[in-house]
């Protein structure tokens, strides 16, 4: 038998054992009669607060309530003037009640302790705000659970635990999609109320696929917090820009998206005094010349990004934009077992990286090589160096860019995309991504 689950069953009997001792209610230690009624209301809301922020409320939901009850009677009985004996028994009672709690929650916590990682991941992420209707159902769910827990009964903990921790991360996955995609998908709905699909077409197709590509690296990576990031950012910058590029393209109608928006800061520039015209306009020349230009890199860069999506398949290398960059990340590149070697059937796919990365003249490039946990950290690290540098030095010698412009990265086992416990995740973190950097991108 597992250890971790012999460990956890021997948890278990001992914390019911101790529990099941104050079966009939839990032992109330009265205070004494020196104290301050008022100070101890005072610090039994405080633990009850800190309970739940360790999640005491769901893990024991029964005695938790009692606890919360006893406590709002002591409140009461404190605001109509009682006698202190009478509130200090009532706070006396919560706090055993709370210490019933605790008991019970750890008891919860070693018997549930992937879901109880799970609901507090779903609380980081602020399911409860953004998604209260499913957060809610799954709190439900746990304490039923917890609530059996609370009268001795295991019974049921083992069949609810894969349940209960795959509802808590579908809650927590959706809100980390809107809290990073919501922005930019209202965004996008304001722009095709506007006219979107009629006056800026390819923008709009351009931001829909950013934020699908986004979406589709927040499920495979949602703890990636600075990649989540930057994905974010990503769609809600290509959002923007449909937005106000529609809006141009409507305002003008016969010239191009990239005039209409040009001619717009201009027009903005008409509500300035007479008597500062001159300098005004002056002002908006520049400044017109250098939203100009930063139109013109970023359509050159959206273009030369669609053009390097369209060259691999789904099954070939994802393609996606991390901020001013493009990352080629190479799904179907494999090596022989523990070498470095190129084989023959991955020149087909590397062909077309030369490609792509010949599309963006005056970049510099990263190749930066991964591996599973297979093996030592030395040996890992020493490997992933060998695999990029094999490909830095396929590129040079394919002539699509210079040794000056290109390095190359191994960073072993130390960032995995996913789980090195089973086949498919090691799969995935032996990879190599190719990040290309242009010179001048302006978002």
């Amino acid at each position: 038998m597992n250890k971790k689950i012999i460990t956890r069953l021997i948890m278990s009997v001992v914390l019911l054992v101790g529990i099941g001792g104050c079966a009939s209610g839990p032992k109330v230690t009265e205070f004494a009669e020196t104290a301050n009624s008022a100070d101890e209301v005072q610090l039994l809301a405080t633990d009850l607060h800190n309970a739940v922020e360790h999640q005491v409320d769901a893990l024991s939901p029964t005695a938790f309530q009692q606890a919360d009850e006893s406590f709002k009677a002591a409140l009461t009985a404190q605001k109509k003037g009682k006698d202190s004996k009478t509130v200090l028994h009532l706070v006396a009672e919560g706090r055993a009640q709370l210490t019933r709690a605790n008991q019970f929650a750890d008891l919860s916590r070693t018997n549930l302790e992937a879901v109880v990682a799970a609901r507090q991941a779903a609380l980081n992420a602020g399911s409860p705000k953004t998604f209260p209707k499913d957060f809610a159902n799954a709190d439900d769910h746990l304490r039923s659970v917890t609530s059996e827990i609370e009268d001795n009964n295991l019974s049921d903990v083992a069949e609810s635990r894969g349940k209960l921790q795959a509802e808590y991360l579908a809650v927590e996955l959706k809100a980390i999609q809107e809290t990073n995609l919501g922005p930019a998908r209202a965004t996008i709905a304001t722009a095709e109320k506007e006219g979107a699909k009629d006056y800026a077409k390819q923008s709009l197709a351009i931001a829909l696929k950013t934020v699908s590509d986004s979406d589709a690296y927040i499920v495979a990576n949602r703890h990636q917090t600075d990649a989540v990031k930057a994905r974010s950012e990503e769609a809600t910058n290509a959002a923007n820009h449909l937005l106000k590029i529609t809006r141009a393209s409507k305002a003008g109608k016969n010239v191009s998206s990239e005039e209409t928006a040009l001619r717009m800061e201009s027009e903005q520039n008409k509500t300035q005094s007479e008597h500062k015209e001159v300098n005004a306009q002056k002002g908006a020349a520049k400044n017109l010349a250098v939203v100009a230009e930063g139109l013109k890199a970023d359509q050159a860069f959206n273009d030369s990004f669609e053009a390097a999506r369209s060259e691999f398949t789904a099954n070939e290398a994802e393609v996606y934009r991390k901020g001013n960059q493009l990352v080629i990340r190479l799904r179907s590149l494999e090596f022989p077992v523990n070498q470095s070697v190129l084989r023959a059937d991955n020149f087909p796919l590397l062909a077309k990286v030369v490609n792509v990365v010949k599309g963006f003249e005056n970049s510099s490039v990263v190749v930066e090589g991964h591996t599973d946990s297979d093996g030592g950290v030395a040996a890992n690290q020493k490997l992933s160096k060998e695999r990029a540098h094999a490909i830095a030095e396929y590129l040079i010698s394919n002539k699509a860019i210079q040794r000056a412009s290109i390095s190359d990265i191994g960073h072993g086992f130390d960032q995995p995309l996913a789980s090195n416990k089973t086949a498919k995740g090691k799969a995935q973190n032996r990879r190599v991504d190719v990040i290309i950097t242009p010179e001048v991108v302006t978002q």
